[in-house]
């Protein structure tokens, strides 16, 4: 009878096998550490939102009568303990970015401004925190560049300019700040108002922007912890609650100057609620 031949349990070492297991496990390594230190992954914050109506606080105490006087001596007055911001604070600002639709063409690629003072003012007027529909904002940054061309305005606007607009658009007082600090800043913020910040925007370095970034850019602070500042950036999609450093905020921190805001002043506003 015919016999076949046995086949062996083992199988023959090919030297190309282990050097492909090898590969597999170097490049599964790297992408973890490109994944760790790559620039594009901002943080965003995890600071719980505080809406307006939560941060405005209760009404001021009636006063109290002063009692009958007697002759008992006053005791010594005790100083008052010096007010302590808190930690951290993350205000419910609503996000929109510049280009709610998705159409970044010429009008929305200049439209940080109207999409910061909406934030600010939707917040005051109680919207709820998240993206707002796209179907509301973009007709609204529309109407808003139209008054600003009638007002004589460019695409780029001037922290002066701003204020000028929201007076006339709004009805609300725009209140700037030269030369803010780091705790101005945040004090204002405590008191529930958000921030708007010009900056010239390359020096954000926002992985997020095409190519080099706006030359000239605003956006909203919202809030803060002990090192860095919470926005809403209208520059990106991803611009809700994006995180960037105390010292990039104050350092690119700069107004139009009539088209070289890289030595433009340092300046802040916020609208007064109504």
């Amino acid at each position: 009878m015919l016999g076949f031949p046995k086949r062996s349990r083992q199988k023959s070492f090919s030297p190309w096998y282990g050097f492909l297991v090898l590969a597999v496990i170097a490049v599964a390594f790297g992408l973890k550490i490109v994944d760790a230190v790559r620039p594009d992954k901002v943080p965003t914050s995890n600071v719980p939102s505080i809406a307006y109506e939560d941060i405005k606080g209760d009404p001021e105490p009636e006063p109290v009568l002063d009692p009958e006087p007697t002759t008992t001596p006053d005791p010594e007055p005790i100083e008052p303990e010096p007010e302590t911001l808190p930690v951290e604070l993350n205000l419910a600002v609503p996000f929109t970015s510049q280009a709610p639709t998705g159409n970044w063409d010429a009008l929305h690629e200049d439209a940080c401004e109207e999409a910061s003072f909406f934030m600010a003012v939707e917040y005051y007027a109680g919207r709820a925190a998240g993206k707002v529909d796209p179907a509301i904002v973009d007709p609204e940054l529309y109407k808003m560049i139209d008054l600003e061309t009638s007002l004589g305005m460019g695409y780029s606007i001037s922290v002066a300019e701003a204020v000028t607009f929201i007076e006339e658009y709004y009805g609300l007082k725009a209140v700037v700040i030269d030369n803010p600090s780091v705790e101005d800043i945040k004090e204002l913020v405590a008191a529930g108002k958000p921030v708007i910040v010009p900056a010239a925007g390359r020096e954000l370095g926002n992985p997020n922007f095409t190519g080099e970034g706006p030359l000239y850019h605003m956006y909203v602070i919202r809030g803060y912890t002990a090192d860095t500042f919470i926005t809403n950036d209208p520059g990106t999609r991803n611009g809700e609650n994006y995180v960037y450093d105390t010292d990039v905020v104050m350092d690119s921190m700069r107004d139009w100057n009539n088209g070289d805001p890289t030595t433009g002043a340092h300046r802040i506003f916020y609208i007064e609620p109504k």
